[in-house]
């Protein structure tokens, strides 16, 4: 069972995950079944030594494993949830070290901010006639991108 405050960063992980794309290399010669989007199944062969890619917002934004994935709903890491669906730290033996460090410092960091301060979005005139989802929408907007100075 989660707490709430794990659920909080769990969906936000979920949403905005720090590694969008993590690097395997097939061990052995295999074959993946899937479904595309018009639900045919195709095999796609794997061949041993062949560079792999997991494609971590597809994962955490594919409706086949989070309902409404678009939505920010940390109720949904307070029950049952698809484990391996989620892959903020990746997974198995090369899964991030610093995983647990993170979710208890992160977690007490967290809590300490919100307690202390009142988190709000400024008001800026050239934003006055949005929306709350336009607001929304343009504060939550993300890109991938390196700022090198």
């Amino acid at each position: 069972m989660h707490s709430h405050s794990s659920s909080v960063f769990n969906e936000t992980l979920r949403l905005f995950p720090p590694v969008t794309g993590i690097p395997k290399e097939s061990a052995e010669d295999t074959t993946l079944t899937t479904t595309d989007a018009q639900g045919n199944k195709t095999v796609v062969v794997v061949p041993k030594g062949v560079d792999i890619t997991i494609d971590v917002p597809g994962l955490h934004y594919n409706p086949r494993y989070w309902e409404d994935p678009h939505s920010f709903k940390p109720s949904r890491f307070l029950g049952e949830w698809p484990r391996d669906a989620f892959l903020p730290f990746s997974a198995g033996a090369r899964a991030c070290l610093g995983r647990k460090f993170f979710e208890t410092e992160g977690i007490a960091i967290l809590t300490l901010l919100v307690s202390r301060y009142k988190i709000e979005i400024k008001e800026e005139p050239q934003f006055a006639g949005e929306t709350f989802e336009e607001k929304k929408a343009r504060i939550l907007s993300a890109k991938p991108g390196i700022t090198l100075t």
